[in-house]
């Protein structure tokens, strides 16, 4: 008899690719899986059922805020309640964190599986109650979720109650697993556990072919992301290019307000230019990122979540065989450790790192060589391989 696993998750397929790997690899590999999650869009359930399509792979929803009726607006002011208890008078809920929360804790404790994986905040928070229930239970720490916030929007969070559920699953877990070796050890240091295992948020190998590129005159640098906002960067690169004479193109995709756009529009210094781009479907992005030159990972060192994860960006641009910019994270450090698949920017992207990139971006061959090296960093990255150290762990749980 097959054995079953049960995922949850609290949002859509195609906005959760660790998820969407995770549930096709193992029913791939044999095993039933079930996929437990909430939903708030139409377009966005029509890309998950495509990304779905003939996988075998059941899913259920446990919130859907596709409906306006009496039980999404009972879910939206439980939660806006929670928010606001929490916020201003410190009272800490796993109510505050997702919609739904009672309804999944129940259907959870309906589904019969040999194995849970709990991936995001409320189910972490959730799955920590089915371990005391004595179900396997595993965890993808896909971010440090105490530490995955600002000081100044901490309020807003129940943190104490999000240390606790790390703090447990952790110890007890029936595996966990996080992004990057850094934010492995840091997680094992920091609540005194045995290291989680690291699956690297990569990708199957698109058919991107080897080579010489051709670059464009101007260059095409290229960022993306589900939502072009503020603290992710961008306005210290922007900041960081006025120091550049070289023109280059600056290409944004993701959905953005039209009043940050105008604001980055306002700051991009003459000699450059800005474009921005609406959201593509998943199966598209590995092309639509081929197309440009240069793949730009910006990330902050501030939240700490933030500074030790590797993010998607970095992998599905060497994957697409793009050379990177990439700011000096501690996660980001170890991903350009074995290959240095680009440039570094290792001042905190202020006026210091100008003239090391100014340089790089004139020097045709420093750029030809860092497409080289990504590709061979993309055989490496990439998840044929990550995909094994999966299965190796859920054959351990529960057996095949």
């Amino acid at each position: 008899m097959r054995k079953s696993i049960c995922i949850i998750s609290q949002s859509h397929l195609s906005r959760n690719p660790r998820v969407l790997k995770e549930c096709l690899a193992l029913q791939q590999e044999g095993y039933q899986v079930t996929i437990l999650t909430a939903i708030y869009s139409h377009d966005l359930l029509n890309e998950d059922k495509q990304l779905l399509k003939n996988s075998g792979v059941t899913c259920l929803f446990y919130s859907d805020l596709r409906k306006k009726n009496f039980r999404t607006f009972k879910d939206r002011l439980i939660r806006k309640t929670m928010v606001f208890l929490q916020q201003y008078f410190g009272v800490e809920s796993t109510l505050s964190l997702g919609y739904g929360a009672k309804r999944l804790k129940k259907m959870s404790r309906q589904i019969q599986a040999d194995l849970f994986i709990c991936h995001q905040e409320l189910p972490t928070c959730i799955g920590t109650w089915l371990l005391k229930k004595g179900k396997k239970t595993a965890f993808d720490l896909e971010d440090w979720y105490a530490e995955d916030l600002l000081p100044e929007t901490q309020k807003k969070r129940p943190i104490h109650l999000l240390k606790a559920a790390e703090q447990y699953v952790l110890h007890n877990g029936t595996y966990c697993t996080t992004t990057s070796i850094t934010l492995a050890k840091k997680l094992s240091v920091v609540y005194q556990s045995p290291q989680p295992a690291v699956l690297y948020n990569v990708f199957p190998k698109p058919n991107i072919p080897g080579g010489e590129k051709t670059f464009n005159t101007p260059l095409k640098l290229f960022w993306f992301s589900q939502t072009i906002g503020p603290g992710r960067g961008l306005e210290q690169f922007i900041a960081l290019l006025h120091y550049i004479n070289a023109p280059v193109e600056l290409h944004l995709l993701g959905a953005a307000d039209t009043r940050y756009q105008s604001l980055l529009t306002g700051a991009i210094p003459l000699q450059h230019s800005i474009h921005f781009h609406g959201l593509v479907p998943t199966q598209q992005l590995p092309g639509v990122i081929a197309q440009f030159d240069i793949g730009l990972a910006l990330e902050m060192d501030e939240p700490p979540s933030r500074n030790y994860t590797i993010t998607n960006k970095f992998f599905q641009y060497i994957q697409s065989g793009l050379p990177v910019i990439a700011s000096a994270t501690v996660g980001q450090l170890e991903a350009f450790e074995s290959y240095t698949p680009g440039y570094m920017l290792e001042h905190g992207m202020s006026e210091a790192d100008a003239p090391g990139l100014a340089s790089w971006l004139n020097n045709a061959d420093a750029l030809q060589a860092a497409r080289q090296r990504a590709l061979q960093a993309a055989e490496f990255f990439n998840w044929e391989n990550e995909s094994k150290k999966l299965v190796a762990l859920v054959e351990n749980a529960i057996g095949k």
